[in-house]
C-alpha cells in the first residue's frame, strides 16, 4: 500500500533541515581557518609562557688576601754579639812563665795562680821521666809513647833511700821515684832503667787547670800534662 507523501512545506521538519544545512558552511569555514592559522591566534594554539622574574644572583666578593711580607731578621750590634759566642775569660791569669806553653782550647782555665817558686824532681829513664811535685806529693810518670800516669809518693824521710836494694849501674831510682818504679811492674817495665839521678829544684813552677797541669822542668822546659786525653808534651824555651 503506497502511503501518500506528505507535503509539508512549512512545517517544521523542512524548516530545520534549512537551518541546520546553512550552519555548515560557516561552520567548516571556522574549522578550516582555524586549522590553518588563520582565524585563531598562535598563543591559543601554544600553552601559555610565563616568565618568572627571577632575583638577581648576587655573586659575594671574595675578599683579597694581601701576600704576607716575608720577615728577614733585622741585624743588629746587638744581636751580632748574642750570636756569635764570646769566650768567658778566666778569673786567674796564666804564670808569664807558662805563656809560651799555655793552650786555653787544651786546659781550660787556671785553678790556681800559680805556684813559683816550689819544690820539684825530676829524673830521666830510658823510656820516658818522671816529675815530683812537694805540694800534692804526686809522682807523675810520663812515657815516650805520649801517656802519663800519677801516683801518690809514699816514701817518707827516714826510710832507706834505695827502694829496691843497693845501687847499681845504670842507678836505681831513689826516695819516691824509686818507690813507685820498685813497686809498680808496669811503670818499671814501660821508664826502663834509669839513664842519671834524679835532680831537684827549690825553684821549679806548676800551675793546675781545669784539664790539667803545666810544671817546669829544672833544664827550663815546660811539661804539658792534659787530664782528659792523658797525653803529655814537652815545650822548649826556644820552642
Amino acid at each position: 500500500m503506497t502511503l501518500p507523501q506528505r507535503d509539508e512545506p512549512n512545517g517544521p521538519g523542512k524548516s530545520r533541515g534549512r537551518r541546520v544545512v546553512g550552519r555548515l558552511p560557516a561552520l567548516l569555514a571556522l574549522l578550516l581557518a582555524a586549522g590553518c592559522g588563520g582565524g585563531a591566534p598562535d598563543d591559543l594554539l601554544s600553552p601559555t609562557a610565563v616568565d618568572v622574574a627571577l632575583p638577581p644572583t648576587t655573586v659575594a666578593d671574595t675578599p683579597t688576601v694581601a701576600p704576607t711580607p716575608t720577615m728577614w731578621p733585622t741585624t743588629t750590634a746587638a744581636s751580632m754579639a748574642t750570636a756569635t759566642a764570646l769566650p768567658t775569660p778566666c778569673a786567674l791569669s796564666i804564670l808569664p812563665a807558662f805563656q809560651p806553653a799555655y793552650l786555653d782550647i787544651e786546659l781550660g782555665c787556671p785553678l790556681n795562680a800559680g805556684l813559683d817558686p816550689i819544690a820539684t824532681a825530676y829524673a830521666p829513664f830510658e823510656g820516658g821521666q818522671m816529675l815530683w811535685r812537694q805540694d800534692n806529693a804526686i809522682i807523675y810518670v810520663l812515657t815516650n809513647d805520649g801517656r802519663w800516669t800519677q801516683y801518690d809518693d809514699l816514701w817518707r824521710e827516714g826510710e832507706a833511700e834505695f827502694t829496691c836494694g843497693q845501687p847499681s849501674n845504670p842507678p836505681t831510682p831513689v826516695r819516691g821515684f824509686g818507690r813507685v818504679w820498685c813497686d809498680q811492674p808496669v811503670v818499671r817495665q814501660g821508664l826502663g832503667a834509669a839513664t842519671s839521678a834524679e835532680i831537684g829544684d827549690a825553684g821549679g813552677r806548676a800551675q793546675d787547670f781545669v784539664n790539667g797541669m803545666l810544671l817546669a822542668a829544672p833544664d827550663g822546659s815546660t811539661f804539658v800534662l792534659v787530664g782528659e786525653s792523658a797525653t803529655w808534651r814537652r815545650v822548649w824555651p826556644n820552642d
